[in-house]
């Protein structure tokens, strides 16, 4: 069981570093937005780099980063959850049902997803898929890439989650303070 919490420890060092060096983007992405903004209301249009490039850009960047903050967020519990179920229950039975969850709907969702968003990224990239718009952005397959690169680093923090969820409920009671996941985390801190 310590060697299943050692790998769920090297998975979420992985997805923290990723988000961490994506995350940079934001300022990037805050730039580009606010360049588009000013040069469309005082009517500048830069050679080459029209509003419409700008705009694209911008969704762009906004898909890197939140396909690459996808496993960290869940990890973290930082995703869109209702807890409605969870308000009185125990953090034993937190942690089981997210377990079951993970087994039963995030992997099978998570390899479904990759399948289909890796067949449309390849088909992209075969057709050498660029924007519908005549001054858009070339290399569609690039943010239809980070798709399925952020669905996979989504899928090894579901695998990350499961083996901590494996430890606490069924490992040994000496490593349940280190493999306590994060949806029961502030009910642990809480409760000491």
């Amino acid at each position: 069981m310590k060697s299943m919490l050692d790998v769920s420890d090297r998975i979420d060092s992985v997805l923290d570093r990723v988000a961490d060096t994506v995350g940079w983007l934001f300022i990037l992405t805050t730039i580009v937005i606010a360049f588009d903004v000013v040069t469309r209301k005082i009517g500048y249009q830069m050679p080459g780099m029209g509003s419409t490039k700008l705009q694209e850009l911008e969704w762009h960047l906004h898909t890197a980063l939140f396909s690459f903050w996808l496993g960290a967020a869940y990890i973290h519990n930082a995703h869109v959850r209702i807890d409605i179920a969870y308000i009185n229950a125990k953090p034993r039975t937190i942690v089981f049902a997210e377990f079951i969850g993970c087994l039963f709907f995030a992997i099978p969702y998570c390899l479904l997803a990759i399948y289909f968003s890796a067949d449309f990224t390849w088909e992209a990239w075969v057709d050498n898929e660029a924007s519908p718009s005549s001054n858009g952005l070339p290399f569609r397959w690039i943010p239809k890439g980070c798709i399925t690169a952020g669905l996979i680093l989504l899928f090894a923090g579901v695998l990350s989650v499961l083996m901590r969820s494996v430890v606490y409920l069924y490992g040994d009671p000496s490593l349940r303070g280190r493999a306590t996941p994060a949806v029961i985390a502030s009910k642990v801190e809480a409760s000491s």
